[in-house]
């Protein structure tokens, strides 16, 4: 009798844990975990620098908490047919605008996450243009390249018609929506564990419905596609509002109209933050300040820095870029323009065939990195020459630099760690550790080795 009754209990609870149970504990589960787990990541130490934060990117967890809750509580609570279904369509709608929100309400952020991107391909880059001269005479023939100029946060940028064709509409994901590589530079686990687990769930929600489900699922829809639709167009037409204003803004400037400019300007930094990092927009805000007499020395300095970068006077430049930072120590363009500066002069050093001066080059390499922690075409730069100078566990403790910084990002750079290891490499054989420089060359060529130095691969 007892085995008759746990036999009994046993079917009623596996009659009761069905499929649509199950599958929405699988769904609350992974947005738990999407609660727990960071949505964006980047070197708290970079944005210490650039006084900035990622409160506001992650605070986004925490209606996500709610929803696992919601989930459990419909699983082994209430029955799942009475759960809100439109409530977890709602809270679909932060997870995939969430691309949209940082890189357009956040400058500075997509700022630091798109020279993360930028330098890293452009590093990768060299690394695989220079792979025949690693070895030759400890790197000593390698020419490093000058870096590119710091991209622009207002990529929604419409420059003619040809834009409202069918094919040039990608632009409008990728930056439109912030659905771009750099974005997802520094994406965390959390957000992929909520688009998951939402979706499961709300899965779970419509199997419970039967045969009903699809009916169900078509007449939401009628709610949801108009609803998403007039999202969809209010984002699109902000972006196209805010150009059609940029151009109108060229016009007053070409007119002499530099009053109109200057206070529509100030207003469009405010409503449309992608101004903020877009050296067109900066410079013509500067000209007309100028014009009428009312220029802020911060701004006029990097309008003055940036006419001599453009001219290749980097040390010109850098002066003017450090008196403009000085006066807005938060403006990230100008903090960008200043570190590219620094390493142009520094590479000027480097790159000189008769009087190359790798000492004088690394030293200029660390204030950039200074200026800009974690940089990493800073780090790589000044690697290369604490080697060439013979410096190598100095170049060893900056390889390090370069591994732990590593780890925030979604993809390591596979070229750069592998240089990085074989830094160390080098380092561990001019110590005589035989065994360690062989752990230290595997990890070069084997990224499975990389957990043994703390670098996790996502």
């Amino acid at each position: 009798m007892n085995q008759s009754y746990w036999t009994n209990r046993f079917f009623a609870f596996a009659n009761w844990f069905n499929r649509e149970k199950i599958t929405l504990l699988i769904g609350s589960i992974l947005l738990l975990l999407g609660a727990i787990f960071s949505w964006y990541r980047l070197p708290p130490e970079t944005l210490e620098a650039f006084g900035i934060n990622l409160f506001w990117a992650n605070a986004v967890r925490v209606p996500l908490a709610l929803c696992a809750i919601a989930g459990f509580t419909y699983t082994f609570v209430f029955h799942i047919r009475q759960a809100p279904r439109l409530v977890f369509w709602g809270a679909l709608i932060p997870i995939l605008l969430f691309p949209y929100f940082i890189t357009t309400w956040s400058p500075a952020v997509s700022f630091i996450a798109a020279e993360y991107y930028n330098r890293g391909e452009k590093v990768s880059s060299h690394v695989d243009k220079n792979f025949s001269e690693v070895q030759a005479q400890w790197k000593q023939n390698i020419v490093l390249d000058n870096p590119d100029a710091p991209a622009s946060t207002f990529g929604m940028k419409i420059e003619d018609s040809r834009f409202f064709q069918l094919p040039s509409w990608d632009k409008v994901i990728l930056e439109g929506f912030g659905y771009k590589n750099s974005f997802f530079t520094g994406i965390g686990k959390g957000w992929g564990f909520s688009l998951i687990g939402l979706l499961i769930c709300l899965m779970g929600l419509y199997l419970a419905l039967e045969q009903q489900g699809l009916n169900t699922f078509m007449k939401e829809m009628k709610i949801l596609v108009p609803v998403s639709g007039l999202l969809f167009s209010i984002i699109l037409g902000s972006h196209i509002c805010f150009n059609i204003i940029n151009y109108q803004l060229n016009v007053q400037f070409a007119k002499g109209e530099y009053s109109q400019v200057v206070n529509t300007s100030q207003v469009l930094t405010r409503l449309y933050p992608p101004f903020q990092g877009d050296e067109e927009f900066l410079e013509r805000l500067a000209r007309a300040e100028l014009y009428t007499g009312t220029a802020e020395p911060g701004l006029l300095n990097f309008i003055q820095g940036l006419e001599n970068y453009k001219d290749s006077n980097f040390v010109e430049a850098e002066n003017y870029f450090e008196k403009s930072l000085h006066s807005q120590p938060n403006r990230f363009l100008v903090r960008g323009y200043l570190v590219a500066a620094i390493l142009n002069r520094g590479i000027n050093y480097f790159n000189e065939p008769n009087t190359r001066n790798a000492g004088t080059a690394a030293d200029i390499f660390e204030k950039a990195f200074s200026i800009f922690p974690g940089h990493v075409e800073a780090l790589y730069d000044l690697m290369l020459a604490r080697v060439v100078n013979g410096e190598f566990h100095k170049s060893a403790e900056v390889a390090k630099q370069v591994i732990d910084g590593q780890k925030y990002f979604q993809e390591p750079g596979i070229g750069l760690m592998g240089q990085a290891y074989v830094h160390l490499t080098w380092a561990e054989y001019n110590n005589g550790d035989i065994n360690k420089t062989w752990e230290r060359y595997r990890q070069s060529v084997d990224t499975k080795a990389w957990n043994d130095s703390g670098v996790e691969k996502k």
